[in-house]
């Protein structure tokens, strides 16, 4: 159990692994196990200080009787593997292939994660064996903007987990047909994402403790969300692996028009609901107001001329809130209020509801404001036509990989065991290969990491 600040306080340098610096602590087994899993992270130690921990860390070790026997290449080893055969379906329209990295194990936790009452936690290796099958299966969901878990907004399914060193690595498929914004975002911010799991059933050894040590859980899901906000940010998620040049520089464009889509869609909304603003009131121009409009208009035709010449020499042209433009909407209000016999005293922006509800008094305003939203409509046209065509060229690029040829060894595995890799589109029966793997003296680790490999090439039903 880590300790807390004032305990930690207490330990005789001796229970340190960098005594001199007072880092690492190694005073129970817990925390050897912890320090030799971080010690090449850990910031601030030279090269014989390292050295140094590990031997310090190692001696430790053996005097708690803890089996040391795979540290030195556990980072290089897959522990575990487990998967759902997925059958091979060319072409599929709804199923984008990720990868990426769960989770640590044997490591306290970067951030706390939701529900942890703001403390770190620690998943063991032995737990996350443990609790491996619970993932195959599960959903992944996602929150708008990737900074959160939604268990009920599920985009994608868990289709494989693997233990690889200190990493939990999961792969599935997103619903890019069901969900085709998402599944673009996360093809454009696959490098800013990553995966946060989601557990059921957990146990820790007290409550007191910080970090958490998780002793028994259930995985529920995941989320995919933004690396700083997961409790590790060393997550991690590739989507669509392998694209090629021309598929990055798509996805550049398609970043691009989102962001040119979305800024013309808002100004589009603005226009609009100004047309029917206007729409609701009927213009009423009468002869009464008539002496009212011919004393305001030169005064109203000065601030345009004004802001016309404004705009010439460069001064004020920022849109909405330019100089030349504020100016051209105080000569509207003005009108506005002369055609209702009002003459002007007070300036009414457009936020105050007023210039929009007043300018409908004449039907000329009304159709030129009309007539302006028709480019803007066809601008929307053109650009949601663009956007559904770089979807789909996009998600092509998506789809499941095809099928791969066998590594040397798992080839070499199979023909020592009777089996010989099948032929165009035969697959081999898993029940058969289990069966054959295991009378050849393969373990059940083995054996799952190899039939993991064959699933994964599309050899296996």
């Amino acid at each position: 159990m880590t300790l807390t600040k004032e305990a930690r306080d207490e330990l005789p340098e001796s229970d340190f692994a960098v005594p001199s610096k007072r880092a690492l602590p190694i005073q129970d087994a817990v925390h050897v196990r912890m320090a030799w899993r971080v010690l090449d992270r850990t910031q601030g130690l030279s090269d014989a200080e390292r050295k140094t921990a590990r031997e310090r860390i190692l001696k430790k070790a053996k005097a708690l009787g803890i089996d040391t026997s795979d540290w030195q290449s556990v980072s290089a080893m897959a522990f575990e593997a487990m998967a759902i055969v997925m059958p091979v379906v060319e072409d599929h329209p709804n199923r984008m292939p990720f990868s990426g990295v769960l989770t640590r194990i044997d490591e306290p936790s970067d951030n706390p994660p939701h529900g942890s009452n703001g403390k770190l936690v620690m998943l063991p290796r032995a737990v996350a064996e443990q609790a491996l099958p619970s993932l195959l299966g599960m959903a992944v969901d996602f929150e708008p903007g990737f900074k959160g878990h939604d268990p009920q907004a599920k985009i994608g399914v868990i289709t494989a987990a693997t233990i690889e060193g200190t990493a939990i690595h999961i792969e599935g498929f997103i619903y890019a047909s069901d969900f085709p914004e998402e599944a673009a975002a996360i093809q454009i911010d696959k490098d800013k994402l990553g995966f946060s799991f989601e557990a059921k059933r957990i146990l820790v050894e007290t409550m007191d403790a910080d970090p958490l040590v998780i002793t028994e859980c259930v995985f529920t899901g995941a989320a995919i969300l933004l690396k700083d906000r997961a409790a590790y940010t060393t997550t991690s998620l590739a989507a669509s692996a392998d694209l090629s040049d021309e598929d990055i520089l798509m996805s550049d464009e398609l970043k691009k028009l989102l962001e040119s889509f979305d800024a013309l869609s808002t100004k589009l909304d603005s226009v609009s609901a100004s047309v029917e603003e206007m729409k609701k009131t009927p213009a009423k121009i009468d002869a009464s107001t008539e002496h009212t409009r011919s004393m305001v208009e030169p005064h109203a035709t000065a601030l345009e001329s004004c802001a016309a010449s404004m705009e010439a020499s460069g001064i004020g042209s920022h849109s909405p809130a330019g100089h030349a433009a504020v100016l051209r909407r105080m000569a509207g209000s003005m009108r506005a209020e002369a055609a209702i016999g009002k003459v002007p005293a007070i300036y009414h922006d457009r936020d105050s509801g007023y210039y929009a509800s007043a300018e409908d008094t004449t039907k000329a305003t009304a159709a030129a404001v009309e007539a302006a939203t028709k480019p803007l409509k066809d601008e929307l046209a053109a650009m949601d036509t663009k956007l559904a065509d770089l979807k789909a060229a996009g998600f092509k690029a998506a789809e499941v990989p095809e099928r791969k040829t066998l590594s040397p060894a798992i080839a070499a595995l199979l023909a020592k065991s009777g089996l010989g890799a099948p032929e165009g589109d035969d697959k081999l029966d898993p029940h058969k290969v289990s069966k054959a793997l295991a009378d050849g003296g393969m373990d059940r680790r083995a054996i799952l990491e190899a039939k993991t490999a064959l699933a994964r090439a599309g050899l296996m039903i």
